[in-house]
C-alpha cells in the first residue's frame, strides 16, 4: 500500500535560502484510486511524494538502518566539519526534556523502533571557536507517534524555555515557531518545528546564537542543533542547521519513496539532471 504525501515547491528561510523540496514538474498528484491511501500533508499543488509501505520499517534492525542512511554526516553541514566520537548514540534510546526542563536519556517506548544521534563541530580557529552540531533522526512504528512527538517538542519550548543540556550546556530564551504543511513557506515537511535562544557553556561562555530544528515525513522525524561561540556569527549558525536539515530530508524522501525525488527521468537528457533537489 502506498501514502501519498502532496507537496510543493518550496523553500525553507531562515536566515538564508536553501531549497529543500521543489519536485519536477507540475501535475496533479494521482488520487490513489489504484488501490493505495492517499493521505493529504496540507493544501499544496504540485507532485506528490509517495511513501512505499514496502520500505518502511518494521523492526529496529531495520529502522537503525534507515536512520544511518539518513542522518547527517559532518560534511553535511558544511565545509570543514569534522566528526565528534560517538557518545550516547544507542538508538535504543533518547533525550528527554524532564519535568525540571533538564535534557535526559531514556529508552524509546514501544511507538519508536529507533533513534539515532550524530556529532560533528566546525573545529575552533583564529578568532572563532568550536561551533556544535547535533543531528538525530527517530523512526516510529506510525505517522500518529511521530505527530505527537512533534506536539510534544511545542509544548517543550513552552514549558521550558531554559533548558539544561548537559551538566556544563545550557540554552535560555528559547523561542519556537511550529508550522505545519503549507503554513509560512512550508512545503518541504509535514510537520516543522524551528526554535532559536541563547546557548551557553562552562568552557565556551555565553550568550552564543542557538538554532534547533525539528521536521517531520511520514513516520519519521529529522532534527538538527547548532551551537553558536564566540566570533561565529549567527548566518553560520542557521546555515549548519538548515543545511543538514534539507539534506537529511532530501535523503528521507529518496529512501522512503523508493526513488529520488525531483528528478524528472524524462528522455535520459541532461535537461532531467537540472532538475535534481
Amino acid at each position: 500500500m502506498e501514502r501519498r504525501i502532496r507537496h510543493g515547491c518550496g523553500a525553507l528561510a531562515l536566515g538564508l535560502l536553501l531549497t529543500v523540496g521543489c519536485t519536477a514538474g507540475g501535475d496533479e498528484a494521482d488520487d490513489g484510486s489504484g488501490g493505495g491511501e492517499v493521505l493529504e500533508a496540507g493544501e499544496g499543488d504540485g507532485l506528490g511524494i509517495v511513501l512505499d509501505a514496502d520500505r518502511l520499517p518494521v523492526n529496529r534492525a531495520q529502522a537503525v538502518e534507515l536512520a544511518e542512511t539518513i542522518v547527517a554526516r559532518p560534511e553535511t553541514f558544511g565545509p570543514g566539519f569534522v566528526e565528534v566520537p560517538d557518545r550516547d548514540d544507542d538508538p535504543g534510546h533518547w533525550a528527554v526534556l524532564d519535568e525540571n526542563c533538564v535534557w535526559v536519556r531514556e529508552t524509546v517506548p514501544d511507538e519508536v523502533l529507533a533513534s539515532l544521534t550524530g556529532y560533528a563541530e566546525l573545529p575552533a580557529e583564529e578568532g572563532a571557536g568550536p561551533l556544535g552540531v547535533t543531528a538525530v533522526v527517530t523512526v516510529h512504528r506510525d505517522a500518529r507517534s511521530a505527530e505527537w512527538q512533534m506536539a510534544g517538542t511545542v509544548e517543550d519550548a513552552l514549558r521550558c524555555p531554559d533548558q539544561q543540556l548537559r551538566p556544563d550546556e545550557w540554552v535560555s530564551g528559547l523561542i519556537s515557531l511550529g508550522m505545519g504543511f503549507g503554513e509560512i513557506g512550508n512545503f518541504f515537511a509535514e510537520d516543522f518545528l524551528t526554535e532559536t535562544g541563547s546557548f551557553h557553556s562552562g568552557e565556551a561562555g555565553g550568550p552564543h546564537d542557538f538554532e534547533w530544528m525539528r521536521a517531520r515525513l511520514g513516520p519519521l522525524t529529522v532534527a538538527v542543533s547548532a551551537k553558536g561561540a564566540e566570533g561565529r556569527t549567527r548566518e553560520e549558525v542557521t546555515e549548519a542547521a538548515t543545511r543538514a536539515s534539507g539534506l537529511m530530508l532530501s535523503r528521507a524522501e529518496t529512501e522512503l519513496a523508493g526513488e529520488p525525488v525531483g528528478i524528472d527521468e524524462g528522455d535520459g537528457t541532461d535537461e532531467g539532471e537540472g532538475k535534481k533537489r
